[in-house]
């Protein structure tokens, strides 16, 4: 790809002077020699398209693009490379911001040898607060057995200093010694309501691992980063998404507080990224709110800005399955778990969801056991049964396991399906976790992507990152492959449930707009739209399915500025 001034177009056509027809002035950017697929309705193939203030006004051949060359045009080359429209990430944690410098990250880490490495490399961190707070997280669930790491490895480095680590799943926190200190938890601190403290068998004290809302325990006392800290975060959070193609989100689990940095970047003009903030009182925290919900959702306007609509509620139905803290329609594996618990009554749930909607909002839903995606979509027929069909285009995300007889009432209740489809492959999660909690049948059932999609539902991409990678490639291979898109071998997670390319591609830009309202102006590539696209360097529908996450983003567009290159 290459930036051309007009004289130098390659020989093939010659420059145009703007005419006297509105319709054909001369663009800010034009790009040619493309391979652009439009997602339009009838998903369309253009070679070049115009855009003139941060709008598309022209999509086609070269010739009709080069109507709107003058002097002044910045001229790009695609070089038969592949633009599609900028990829929506309709459930991602990375409006909160990225870990920072001072922060001890354990991401990706694939042996607990690697983590004790890891944690010696944090012992030179200064921390933070005056207790030199070491804090950070990303550790892999499975590389302990019952997904329970003990304090005594965070002792042995960090002996005087607290220290909190949330999981790669972001529903557990791994603390040592210091840190329960500090906050008084010990053998005798009783379980909040739905959170769990571990123990250790013999002694009966803490272990060191908390789950759920007994993260609060700990959290609740981490000293907090100044506004101008976590702005840059958000800063390189955005970047980040950048890098990767993503130009819209929707964030779930925002309060005042995570919030603010968004708003902050807004008012500065710096929010070069389509946002709708799922709001919660306890911010994205796996837990559950009461009734002062509603009072904490009437002031959401304060929060409202160009580019940042509010007008989205999260709310948990369970936690993990990997945990036992999800509840199932029929009993775990493991008989220590029973069935799990709920985290709501059925008739809370009703009553939410009702509200919610006759006040305007979007319900995004945390549901991943098959009795808590039932229950959720309970509640949703009790709303529409209340309410009437709105259009606040309500979103389940996760959906990790769902009973059969659930599958169709996506498409009959309008409830878009968000899955993690990198999840939909037998990783070590899979086979370490949820095959013991589990067996062997429910787990090969896992993300039935494609029987919800014969059903008549919605599919819709998000990544969840941080828990997994962000990078919608990975996610578009393996909902089509349904085995390890790193390795490309190795078992596949029930084939039947694969889906193809275009139902991905689809996921991830048209339908993932309509899900932020916003399928009028952008999320396919047509005129008057907004200019927010991604160039790969390659054609997915030229590749193997194998190859998809081999393709690399070029660039990203948002406003038709160049926000990644």
């Amino acid at each position: 790809m290459s930036v051309l001034l007009c004289p130098a177009l390659l020989g093939m056509m010659a420059c145009s002077q703007p005419t006297d027809d509105a319709a054909e002035t001369a663009a800010d950017r034009v790009f040619l020699n493309g391979q652009i697929y439009t997602v339009d309705e009838s998903r369309s193939w253009a070679e070049a398209v115009a855009i003139d203030n941060g709008k598309i006004v022209y999509v086609g051949d070269n010739a009709g693009a080069a109507r709107r060359i003058d002097k002044n045009t910045e001229v790009t080359d695609l070089r038969r490379q592949m633009m599609l429209p900028g990829f929506h990430d309709s459930h991602i944690h990375i409006m909160i911001g990225v870990l920072a410098d001072q922060e001890c990250s354990l991401l990706r880490l694939e042996t607990t040898e690697d983590v004790a490495a890891r944690l010696k490399q944090c012992t030179s961190l200064s921390g933070i607060g005056d207790d030199g707070w070491i804090l950070g997280g990303g550790w892999g669930e499975w590389l302990w057995p019952e997904a329970n790491p003990q304090k005594g490895l965070l002792d042995a480095f960090f002996p005087h200093r607290p220290v909190y680590l949330e999981s790669s799943f972001g529903h557990a926190a791994w603390v040592n010694s210091k840190a329960m200190q500090l906050v008084g938890l010990d053998a005798d601190t009783a379980n909040p309501p739905a959170g769990v403290i571990e123990h250790d068998p013999e002694t009966g004290e803490p272990s060191g691992t908390l789950r759920e809302s007994a993260m609060l325990l700990v959290k609740n006392h981490v000293p907090p980063m100044t506004l101008e800290q976590r702005t840059d975060r958000v800063r390189a959070g955005m970047a980040l998404a950048h890098s990767v193609g993503i130009t819209a989100v929707i964030e779930p689990g925002l309060d005042g507080e995570l919030i603010a940095p968004i708003v902050n970047l807004a008012d500065a003009g710096e929010l070069d990224m389509r946002v709708l903030a799922s709001l919660s009182p306890i911010n994205w925290q796996p837990a559950t709110f009461d009734k002062g919900v509603f009072e904490f959702l009437e002031g959401r306007e304060q929060w409202r800005r160009s580019n940042l609509d509010v007008d989205s509620v999260k709310i948990y139905m369970d936690g993990v399955i990997e945990y036992g803290t999800s509840p199932l329609l029929e009993p775990y594996e493991d008989e220590a778990y029973g069935s799990g618990d709920y985290f709501y009554t059925q008739d809370d749930v009703d009553e939410y969801m009702a509200r919610f909607d006759a006040m305007g909002l979007q319900v995004h839903v945390h549901a991943i056991g098959d009795a808590a995606i039932r229950r959720a979509l309970d509640g949703f027929e009790a709303m529409r049964e209340a309410n009437g069909m709105s259009d606040n285009r309500h979103q389940i995300v996760h959906l990790q396991l769902i009973h059969e007889d659930d599958r169709p009432r996506f498409g009959e209740l309008n409830v878009a399906a968000v899955f993690q489809s990198l999840w939909a492959y037998p990783d070590p999660a899979a086979i370490e976790l949820d095959i013991p909690m589990l067996g062997e049948e429910r787990t090969w059932q896992m993300y039935p992507i494609g029987s919800v999609q014969k059903a008549g539902g919605r599919i819709v991409g998000g990544s969840d990152y941080f828990v997994t990678d962000l990078n919608p490639l990975h996610a578009i291979e393996v909902a089509i492959t349904r085995q390890d898109p790193y390795t490309n071998a190795g078992l596949v997670l029930n084939a039947q449930e694969s889906v193809d390319l275009e139902t991905m591609i689809d996921a991830y830009t048209i339908n993932g707009a309509y899900q932020m309202g916003l399928e009028n102006v952008q999320g396919s590539i047509e005129v008057g739209k907004r200019a927010d696209l991604v160039v790969l360097d390659r054609n997915l529908f030229e590749l193997q399915a194998a190859e998809i996450n081999e393709a690399k983003v070029i660039m990203t567009l948002f406003e038709g500025r160049t926000v990644y290159e």
